[in-house]
């Protein structure tokens, strides 16, 4: 009785190895790579959708996203979150997985449930403010925000100091007709234009997410009530790094005669006295265009060039920049370039935009006026601006330039017919940062932007 037990027990055993060993042969992994540029030292801000992630993966492995982990190229685990985006309360297409990295890096899934799922300190402490909205703040003390229940960020804290380093990031302006008829009788009727906080816009879902090791982010997603069917959604990320993502989606469900879509931000350094506006050459500056003369010429004729390293970029005074062409911008009509920034030689800071798809440049002059626009009027804007400036046809005409554009609105059909399902989508990080010089800042953010653009996953 005794050995008929010891080999049932011994059989037992042997079959318990043979289905371990099947369930074990059985599961499988799949790897994505990603591409990460390490220039300035600095780790980089990554981040991708469920969706991105998938289609790298193979849309037809059963991943079992509990089992995810992302790994450097020596093996070694790398922090990263998982951020319901948008809001639903499980993994969609749509949430962001979120890391930082200082090069090559593996996004692993398997098939199975893992036996646990790692877990990692949070990096930041998010509060409800008391006005509305939310505080974070990084526990190590780089920075603090002042996120609003639109999720438009204030940077009121770097290193411990406290400045009005930039204000409503991610807000939106838009104009245009909201009562037209146009697709009816072509009747525009009367021009309207609101911000964020003007009309205001009506939140349909607003929150934080957990924090996590690598960044804190706010959700919200808004809807116009003076422009029907104009909506919004927008993922602003605080990364540990010191640097904001911002994703702004704009969404038409309705048909809308814009003249304006902005998304911006404002009041950057903006009591900081000696900060200086800097930037690469403009590809296209209208008013150049007028004088028949390059870009980098009309900059450098208003003495706002300065060379860095051969290259040249636009300089100038941010409180008193160059006397403009005609009206009151400090530029308008400009083709969005890479990055901008405010830099503060006495305090060594600076506060940056970085645009992470920047657009071609058309040839013809119509199409330039229909793209979007670099626009600095106190706020940064980043936008189409439709409405036509007469000046844009009289002084070329002054400079014996054949023009053939009708600068009035009706005439020129110049507003934007969005349609039921039209989208706009962009995509920027804001940056604080540290530098000596003008020179140094601008070597840091042309190294510090080919990392954040160079991002690239297989």
């Amino acid at each position: 009785m005794r050995t008929k037990n010891k080999g049932l027990l011994a059989a037992l055993t042997v079959a318990a190895m043979v289905i371990a060993m099947a369930a074990g042969a059985s599961a499988a992994t799949k790897s994505a790579v990603v591409d990460v540029k390490s220039i300035t030292g600095v780790p980089v801000p990554v981040s991708f959708t469920m969706d991105q992630i998938r289609e790298a993966i193979g849309t037809d492995f059963a991943a079992n996203w509990d089992s995810l982990r992302v790994e450097d190229a020596a093996g070694n685990p790398i922090p990263f979150q998982l951020d319901d985006v948008d809001l639903t309360g499980g993994v969609s297409r749509a949430d962001e997985l979120a890391f930082l990295a200082a090069g090559p890096v593996k996004i692993i899934v398997s098939d199975e449930a893992p036996e646990s799922k790692p877990s990692f300190d949070a990096a930041f402490e998010v509060e409800p403010a008391e006005k509305g909205g939310f505080v974070v703040r990084a526990l190590d003390g780089l920075l603090t925000a002042n996120v609003s229940q639109y999720a438009t960020v204030d940077l009121v804290s770097y290193k411990g100091v406290e400045h009005k380093y930039a204000r409503d990031v991610g807000m939106i302006r838009y104009a245009g007709f909201p009562y037209s008829t146009y697709w009816y009788d072509e009747n525009l009727d009367r021009h309207e234009e609101k911000t964020t906080f003007e009309e205001p816009v009506r939140v349909v879902k607003s929150g934080a997410l957990p924090a996590g090791p690598v960044r804190a982010t706010v959700v919200a997603q808004t809807a116009s009530d003076l422009f029907p069917g104009l909506r919004q959604s927008i993922v602003v990320s605080i990364y540990k790094t010191g640097e904001v993502r911002v994703n702004n989606r704009l969404v038409t469900a309705g048909y809308s005669d814009l003249t304006k879509l902005f998304t911006m931000c404002g009041g950057v350094m903006g009591d900081v006295e000696d900060a200086r506006h800097i930037l690469p050459v403009f590809r296209w500056t209208d008013w150049a265009d007028e004088l028949g003369i390059s870009s980098e010429e009309y900059w450098a004729e208003v003495g706002a060039i300065t060379r860095v390293d051969g290259k040249p970029y636009i300089a100038f005074g941010d409180a008193r920049g160059p006397k403009p062409a005609w009206w009151g911008a400090s530029y308008l009509f400009c083709s969005p370039e890479r990055w901008r920034t405010n830099f503060s030689e006495g305090l060594q800071v600076g506060v940056a935009e970085c645009l992470m798809d920047v657009p071609e440049v058309p040839a013809d002059l119509v199409e330039k006026l229909k793209m979007d626009h670099w626009h600095l009027e106190g706020e940064w804007r980043t936008g189409p601006f439709r409405w036509i400036a007469g000046e844009i046809v009289d002084f070329r005409t002054k400079s014996g330039i054949k023009v053939d554009i009708i600068p009035d609105m009706n005439e020129g059909n110049w507003p934007a017919h969005m349609i039921p399902g039209d989208t706009v989508e962009r995509v920027n990080y804001y940056l604080l940062y540290e530098a000596a010089d003008a020179p140094s800042a601008i070597r840091y953010l042309e190294s510090r932007y080919a990392e954040l653009a160079g991002v690239e996953i297989k």
